[in-house]
């Protein structure tokens, strides 16, 4: 896509996904029109099939404009995290704990405040889908880009494990690139992918601190230091789970005994009340015949 063409999707953008999600429509339909009139049915259909954000989604991007130093503490966060993860460092990512607990209470509230600020209310679920996007964001980078972008169309979620599925969740250049809406709304800036200019100097950085041989090895022993806790875990908890089905299999035969034991019972209960019965019909007959032979006398 070229850059006018790029400079006017992102424009559009910036206009679209500020709107509250009642007015969205006819801001797509205000924005498709302009750019036909302008001559750029390349860029109006792109507009054209832009889609309208959940309350949850509209609410995050509100929180990527109106308060960006939170969305980049999120950002901050996140990357320690998933270095803390990729290094197998439990000690780091527990400790980091409280500051994401703390974190997303401060992102749910001030989504939250927001909110009402621009006369909405944000449910209880919607609430929930705002933390569930804040907690995508710290475990996957694509989905802090997202998130950061301020033009996603649903909420996100992580299910502990592989990537997030920001499928139809955020709008793309023809690259597959996440669009990153500019902070000001001025326009003044170009937009930038997610892989662009922003990642430049980043990359230089990276080559300048690639780690030497000793570095690797010490990552290597740490490592397989961090494999062997966790193989002595698995087969602790193998114990443990063995024990847990002795334990079961003698409770269970315990409850078959019982459970005889309570059926036999019963057997008698039965048994007695019957001859209880048997023993009243005989008292009865007894009397009767006891009163009628009163009476012969």
């Amino acid at each position: 896509m070229p850059d006018t063409a790029e400079d006017a999707l992102a424009a559009a953008l910036r206009s679209l996904y500020a709107v509250v999600p009642e007015e969205f429509m006819a801001e797509r339909k205000r924005l498709v029109a302009a750019e036909k009139a302008d001559g750029d049915p390349a860029v109006a259909k792109e507009i054209g099939a832009l889609r309208k954000p959940s309350l949850a989604a509209w609410a995050v991007n509100l929180l990527a404009r109106e308060a960006p130093d939170l969305v980049d503490s999120l950002a901050d966060l996140g990357g320690r995290m998933r270095a803390a993860q990729a290094r197998l460092d439990t000690g780091t990512l527990t400790s980091l704990r409280p500051e994401r607990d703390q974190l997303l209470e401060e992102v749910v509230q001030t989504t939250v405040r927001l909110v009402a600020d621009a006369g909405r209310t944000c449910s209880p679920a919607a609430q929930q889908d705002v933390r569930a996007t804040a907690i995508a964001a710290l475990a996957d980078e694509q989905a802090m880009t997202a998130v950061a972008s301020g033009q996603l169309a649903r909420p996100l979620s992580y299910s502990g494990f592989g990537e997030v599925d920001l499928s139809e969740a955020v709008v793309r250049t023809t690259s597959g690139a996440i669009l990153s809406v500019v902070r000001g709304g001025d326009g003044a800036s170009g937009p930038r992918d997610a892989a662009g200019a922003e990642g430049a100097g980043d990359a230089d950085e990276d080559d300048d601190a690639a780690p030497d041989e000793e570095q690797l090895s010490a990552a290597l022993a740490a490592a397989e230091k961090s494999l062997a806790r966790a193989e002595a875990d698995v087969t602790r908890a193998r114990e443990r789970a063995e024990e847990t089905r002795e334990r079961l299999a003698v409770v269970e035969r315990q409850l078959a005994k019982a459970r005889e034991a309570d059926e036999r019972a019963l057997e008698a209960v039965t048994d007695a009340v019957r001859a209880r019965k048997s023993a009243e019909a005989s008292r009865q007959e007894a009397q009767e015949a006891l009163d009628r032979a009163q009476s012969d006398t």
